[in-house]
């Protein structure tokens, strides 16, 4: 598999990430607040404190889930390969 494909297939998984983070995101909410989470939380009728909360809640996941998803995909190009994708590397 080279750099390119790499790319592609860490692309692909950053994708499915997005899916699994956001389901992450709303069971959690619901969990902790009882509640759904905001659809929108910049519509101005949504507490500002419920607004700020689901941003950090949000943005800690996907992060989570991009970091997680980025390092178990160079994991595997290396042990493939025996390097570090270049884009990685440099």
């Amino acid at each position: 598999m080279g750099d390119k494909m790499w790319s592609v297939a860490t692309t692909a998984a950053a994708i499915g990430g997005g899916v699994m983070a956001k389901n992450v995101i709303e069971t959690t909410w619901k969990f902790v607040t009882g509640s759904n989470s905001p659809s929108n939380p910049e519509d101005p009728e949504v507490d500002w404190g419920e607004a700020v909360a689901f941003a950090l809640v949000s943005g800690a996941v996907v992060q989570l889930v991009r970091v997680w998803i980025n390092h178990k995909s160079t994991e595997a190009y290396t042990k493939r390969k025996g390097h570090l994708p270049e884009s990685v590397a440099s």
